[in-house]
């Protein structure tokens, strides 16, 4: 029987890829982030909506994207704008990345493992379409009444296993977004304890990705443009995937991010025994502060 992971075990990880990375996980954040649903109202609906009920909204680099404090986390759903489906609870992480996309109005957008659809929402206010495919059936059925109540008319969905899409629908797509399914240690609350964690699960999920990412990658077309992203900080399901792609696609190319966030680091080049292609270093490791949770995302060209 393996040994069950430690907190020490978890904390020395951490701290192995990011100076005082555990440190930095385990700090309460301050704030929580929301994006404003373009489809049924304007930011400045909102904000007067909000203002009126009593919240105090933080601007942030998007102009239909605020902050509030933490402890409105549960009081938000029950604001007039939520139960209306005008704003929709997403990580700023998250919103960076999907707006990393850069979608135009005649893109065919594909979301694989799209649930719970926040990617998708944000790619349907601007894509011609878009094709959200989640294989978990109670997942995808959420997903599904999400789009209706949000008013999003464009996208189709797809009970599908994302590994397969490309068999199918094979360089039909102008861009891809693949959130991978992940070890998600970005969401470890350490205050609760790490009894889901290990080393075997990152191996797990590792394999699963490079499925993944190889059936994001056929599905696009060529010269179009594709995220790659997950909610975890192992190297084994973020570098080594991008390795593994670049390795098996000489087309494939690893696009630099611009941004102004002391808290996005590059991406390793090297972890433990492994070397990693230098192109890798183009993608981005969030590390969570107030206002960005812990996040992993590389843009892919398909030339």
């Amino acid at each position: 029987m393996a040994k069950r992971a430690t907190l020490e075990d978890f904390r020395e990880h951490l701290n192995s890829i990011y100076p005082n990375l555990f440190d930095m996980l385990a700090k309460e954040r301050d704030r929580f982030s929301f994006r404003v649903n373009l489809l049924k109202a304007t930011p400045q609906e909102v904000l007067d909506s909000l203002k009126d009920e009593g919240f105090e909204v933080k601007e942030t680099i998007y102009e239909d994207v605020f902050t509030l404090p933490i402890n409105d986390r549960k009081r938000l759903p029950k604001a007039k704008v939520y139960t209306e489906h005008k704003v929709y609870i997403q990580s700023l992480s998250s919103i960076f990345a999907a707006r990393c996309l850069e979608v135009g109005k005649s893109d065919w957008v594909l979301d694989l493992a799209a649930a719970p659809g926040g990617k998708s929402l944000i790619f349907a206010q601007v894509a011609n379409k878009v094709s959200a495919v989640e294989p978990d059936k109670s997942r995808f059925f959420s997903m599904k009444r999400n789009f209706k109540a949000m008013g999003a008319k464009n996208i189709q969905t797809y009970n599908k296993d994302g590994r397969f899409i490309y068999k199918s629908c094979p360089e039909w797509f102008d861009k891809v977004f693949l959130d991978a399914p992940c070890s998600s240690e970005a969401h470890i609350d350490i205050k609760k304890g790490i009894t889901w964690w290990s080393k075997r699960r990152i191996y797990k999920f590792a394999k699963l990705q490079k499925e993944l990412i190889i059936s994001a990658f056929e599905s696009l077309k060529p010269n179009g443009e594709m995220i790659y992203a997950t909610c975890t900080f192992a190297p084994q399901e973020n570098e080594a995937v991008l390795n593994f792609l670049l390795s098996k696609y000489p087309n494939a190319k690893i696009l630099p991010i611009e941004h102004n966030f002391s808290n996005f680091i590059p991406a390793l080049t090297s972890f433990e025994d492994e070397e990693y292609h230098q192109s890798i270093s183009n993608a981005i490791r969030v590390v969570p502060n107030d206002e960005f949770s812990g996040f992993f995302f590389a843009k892919i060209y398909k030339g």
